[in-house]
């Protein structure tokens, strides 16, 4: 497990880079220094640069000074708000992270990716973190592409479980309530007609229920999908947990990446999008039972006293296909790669058929 010994967070007035070619070496020298004081980096080479919520590149570093530091980093993830126009969309969730990894990652029992730098600035909207780079100890990284199988995804929901149950009912959580809502916020810009007419005409679109091409209707149902999350008791969910937000040491033991959706809920939040991204339609229906019973076992063995009953734990997550499918059928396509939003929408529609999402919120007549 990769312990994670962040620096504290800073909302700073200093100018954050808000383009990859503004993070230089200099840059980077001063971003390391808390974590490797007296070192100093001569050069950088930029390389792998990924898009999606937000941009990220692998940085390979050359040191004119060590500092007397042992094991310093050949190489770093630089992540954050380097495109103008994404940025100002989820800007957000940029800072979320920052302070995800300032703030709660310390206390964060799993398998997450460990950091060197976060900062943030709510004034331009930009959240960096600077991240070890997994590559150099062989992860593999999920894709929904690539099924593992029910073992494998056991495995994951089990860290689930100890994320919920090191969070759960924590107090600590008050301070992060509205951590929620800039996703919520999110799926209902999705959700505009603009969008609606736009998904209607996808190769998945005439999957849509009937009961769902009402938009306004799939707005309360969404709404309603909120509200019965919100009376549960909370705990710290990832938020985002699908499979490309996986990945695999050499020895198979799973991983969480990409905190930027964190935030306090309910569980089967969590449980929805991580079991229909990660597993075929066919698969999904055979084991989900099993797994979630699975999870609640990891649960009760982790100290969590007042676990919910299976059949809660089984109606939340019916209820949560709402907002699985809204994410997935929804995604706009600069935001993933078409394959991947095609394939999560088309899963995300037969689960919510498959376990009457309607009646499980109580709006099916």
């Amino acid at each position: 497990m990769t312990t994670t010994t962040p620096s504290p967070a800073r909302s700073t007035h200093h100018p954050l880079p808000l383009t990859l070619d503004e993070v230089s070496a200099s840059w980077l020298t001063a971003a390391l220094a808390r974590r490797f004081p007296g070192a100093r980096i001569g050069a950088v080479t930029r390389a792998d640069e990924r898009a999606g919520t937000s941009t990220s590149a692998r940085f390979l570093l050359e040191y004119e000074e060590d500092g007397g530091n042992e094991e310093l980093p050949a190489s770093v993830y630089v992540k954050g708000g380097f495109d103008a126009v994404m940025r100002r969309r989820v800007w957000q969730a940029l800072v979320q992270e920052a302070r995800f990894f300032a703030e709660l990652a310390p206390d964060v029992p799993i398998n997450i990716p460990q950091s060197y730098f976060t900062a943030y600035d709510e004034e331009v909207g930009q959240g960096i973190v600077v991240l070890e780079d997994m590559s150099t100890r062989g992860v593999e990284f999920g894709h929904i592409t690539k099924s593992r199988g029910p073992d494998t995804v056991a495995a994951v929901i089990e860290l689930q479980a100890k994320l919920h149950a090191r969070f759960w009912a924590d107090p600590r959580l008050d301070a992060y309530r509205a951590w929620g809502e800039p996703q919520r916020l999110f799926l209902q810009y999705l959700l505009r007609q603009k969008s609606w007419d736009d998904v209607l005409t996808r190769g998945y679109g005439d999957r849509i229920p009937p009961i769902l091409r009402d938009r306004e209707f799939a707005l309360q149902a969404l709404a309603a999908c909120w509200a019965q999350n919100d009376a549960l008791p909370r705990t710290l969910l990832h938020g985002d947990p699908h499979s490309g937000n996986q990945y695999f040491e050499q020895d198979g033991s799973p991983g969480f990446m990409d905190w930027q959706c964190t935030f306090p809920g309910a569980p089967g939040h969590d449980h929805a999008e991580m079991l229909i991204t990660s597993l075929t339609i066919e698969e999904r229906r055979t084991h989900e039972r099993d797994l979630l019973a699975h999870y609640r076992e990891v649960l009760v063995a982790e100290g969590v006293a007042d676990a919910p009953s299976f059949d809660a734990l089984w109606l939340n997550y019916r209820q949560n296909q709402m907002h699985n499918m809204a994410q997935a059928v929804f995604n706009p396509y600069d935001m993933q790669t078409q394959e991947v939003t095609d394939t999560s929408a088309e899963r995300s529609l037969a689960a919510a058929e498959d376990l009457d999402v309607m009646e499980a919120l109580g709006l099916r007549a």
